[in-house]
């Protein structure tokens, strides 16, 4: 009969590691886009071995998302209140406010980059946009179940709807404030 050993817990990270690099990462995105980040360029610049950014980041375009999110602040609450008026200005005006503020050169930066970089634009999709759509449509869904919105409501197309818009403008330049959100809400509930 074998003997269980527990498995010994690692090292904790440390948290001022995981600040260098990620500022590192967007430091250098800032200098020259995607194709200017890499793993030993993190590495160098955040004071670190490569084998302390892998940890962290087994590829490039999960650093880059990461330090986009964390850094460009990207993270906020999903509510769900069962007021699909309020619950969509909830997820929009912090996208809003973002795009509005000091850093929303960089936001646009790294949207057009994701156009051009697959992986980067999966890993997007995967870690930040893929949880924001499922809760959206979560969100249709109940708005239809209550009566909100009719029964045929694409649940899909309305969910796409706030992101979309919002990005649109901003990646051409129309103006992004509260006035667009109250726009999407009204065609969204008010038709």
């Amino acid at each position: 009969m074998s003997e269980v050993v527990a498995a010994r817990p690692g090292r904790r990270r440390d948290p001022e590691v995981d600040d260098a690099i990620l500022d590192a990462a967007l430091e250098l995105f800032r200098a020259d886009g995607y194709r200017g980040v890499t793993i030993e360029g993190v590495a160098a610049r955040a004071g670190v071995g490569k084998a302390s950014v892998y940890r962290r980041y087994p590829t490039r375009a999960e650093l880059v998302v990461d330090a986009a999110r964390i850094r460009l602040c990207l993270i906020h609450e999903l509510v769900d209140t069962g007021d699909l008026r309020a619950d969509l200005m909830a997820l929009m005006l912090p996208l809003i406010e973002r795009l509005n503020g000091p850093q929303g050169g960089e936001l646009i930066a790294f949207m057009c980059e994701r156009s051009r970089h697959t992986e980067l634009a999966e890993e997007w999709e995967r870690s930040v946009v893929g949880r924001k759509h499922e809760h959206v449509r979560a969100l249709i869904s109940g708005a239809i179940e209550r009566g909100e919105l009719p029964a045929d409501t694409d649940v899909e197309l309305v969910a796409e709807l706030p992101g979309a818009i919002i990005w649109h403008h901003a990646l051409n330049g129309f103006p992004v404030d509260r006035a667009l959100a109250e726009r999407i809400l009204a065609h969204i509930l008010d038709r």
